[in-house]
């Protein structure tokens, strides 16, 4: 097995390691030029754009950002107005079953926002119906990628659900809506996807894009949304891309927790997609440990999101917040990540609180509690049946590392094939990056039939 794995994998690395540095080419050289003059005067929150230009960038700098990623936040309030509507509006009647497409139309997907540079695929944005954790039938969106890149490897050439890390809770902040701006910076993983030669399909998530809340980390409307999204895809009349087609499923940060979800759901819930194996990156699959590591911190903002999907489901977490935190949460409901980050970083969380109380201490109130513990992945009688990568750092600032890896010794438990990989990058974001060369071997591994080498026994 060894031997197998020398005579593959240089190739795989330097094929991978060309995609990533195509993919930070164009990162760099892509989101620099066409919205930076406007962004520096698009005020973000709270008289930033008031401040002299040596304190916006070092505001800028204390939060993680850049003048770049400005400029990404003001393409996607164009959004609303230069993207179609219609497509996104619910019909009356949606089919029969789950994964059935209700419609479908060519699209565009560009890897800069200056929209210079398209991948070597066709798009198709798609709209199906899957079912939500209501056990009501949604429709949601999603986008198929069909890659022109030649497929070298043995057997059918698989197609790959790549599951998005957070956009925001606004529907302009949708993958298949991004795309279209050149604001999608998942556009690094798919572009070293397409050009591997694999199809992919990225759903939008349930309500981003479309009608209703969007259900932020519920662990039931994920899984359901990206399995629906991969029966969708196939039923599109692709060539190669029918209920045959090998699949694969990966995804980073929330787009790690929709992979590792789909991936324990897909035996019940979607027996007939030949699922392979999974590549779950920095999986928030414990969302109290998770909230508390984030409480008060830089990406403190996300709490509104999964307060929001609480909401949703019927948990009073709103009432909660005093005035200014009812403020924060309601502009939160309509924001995209950036905006939400800028607005919210740092902010002390029980001056938000009417009781004064910390959104970590308010984890443990029994209602938000107990729909807490209903996303929790990993539990008891839930896990895949395939082999799973788990890609980690310890030094992850969103998504903490022992939420990676406890979840990787419950699935070890249950006598899943899980190999641990600890990412080396500091932070959450830096880790991203690591991550798409590290996802890309793994996939060439599995689909060059090169046999998992499980991480259970020191785990």
């Amino acid at each position: 097995m060894l031997m197998a794995a020398s005579t593959t994998r240089p190739s795989s690395l330097r094929r991978s390691a060309g995609a990533l540095a195509l993919g930070v080419g164009l990162l760099l050289a892509g989101l620099q030029p066409a919205h930076a003059q406007s962004a520096a005067g698009s005020a973000p929150d709270g008289g930033f754009s008031e401040l002299p230009r040596s304190e916006q960038d070092q505001k800028l700098q204390e939060q993680g950002l850049t003048r770049d990623d400005l400029a990404r936040e003001d393409a996607l309030k164009k959004l609303r107005s230069s993207t179609d509507t219609d497509f996104y509006s619910t019909p009356a009647q949606l089919p029969a079953a789950n994964g059935g497409v209700v419609r479908s139309e060519p699209s565009t997907f560009y890897l800069d926002p200056v929209k210079l540079i398209k991948p070597n695929a066709s798009a198709t944005r798609i709209m199906y119906r899957t079912t939500n954790s209501k056990n009501q039938a949604v429709a949601t969106t999603g986008t198929v990628l069909q890659s022109k890149a030649a497929w070298r490897k043995p057997g059918p050439r698989p197609l790959v659900v790549l599951s998005s890390g957070t956009q925001g809770m606004g529907d302009s902040c949708a993958p298949s809506r991004q795309m279209a701006m050149g604001t999608n910076y998942e556009g690094l993983s798919l572009a070293g996807l397409i050009n591997a030669g694999y199809n992919v399909v990225a759903p939008d998530y349930i309500g981003l894009g479309t009608d209703g809340a969007h259900t932020y980390m519920n662990r039931v409307d994920q899984a359901h949304a990206v399995l629906d999204a991969v029966r969708g895809a196939q039923q599109l009349g692709m060539e190669g891309v029918d209920a045959k087609t090998p699949v694969a499923a990966v995804g980073y940060s929330q787009g790690g927790g929709a992979t590792a979800a789909a991936a324990e759901s897909a035996p019940e819930y979607a027996p007939e997609v030949q699922l392979k194996s999974a590549w779950v990156g920095a999986p928030p699959a414990d969302l109290t440990l998770t909230g508390q590591h984030i409480d008060s911190s830089l990406f403190s903002g996300l709490s509104f999101y999964v307060m929001g999907a609480a909401e949703d489901s019927g948990v009073a977490v709103r009432d909660r917040l005093n005035a200014e935190g009812q403020r924060r949460y309601d502009k939160a409901q309509d924001s995209c990540l950036v905006g939400t980050v800028l607005a919210d970083a740092l902010v002390p969380s029980e001056k938000l609180t009417a009781d004064g109380r910390s959104f970590s201490q308010l984890l443990g109130d029994p209602a938000l509690k107990a729909y807490l513990d209903e996303q929790t992945i990993g539990a008891a009688g839930r896990h895949p049946r395939v082999p799973v990568r788990i890609a980690h750092t310890v030094a992850d600032d969103v998504v903490p590392y022992q939420s990676g890896r406890r979840l990787a010794q419950k699935w070890c438990a249950s006598g899943v094939n899980v190999s641990m990989q600890t990412l080396a990058t500091p932070t959450h974001v830096g880790a991203s990056l690591e991550g798409i060369p590290s996802m890309l071997v793994y996939l060439d591994a599995r689909f060059n039939g090169i046999p998992q080498t499980s991480s259970c026994w020191r785990l």
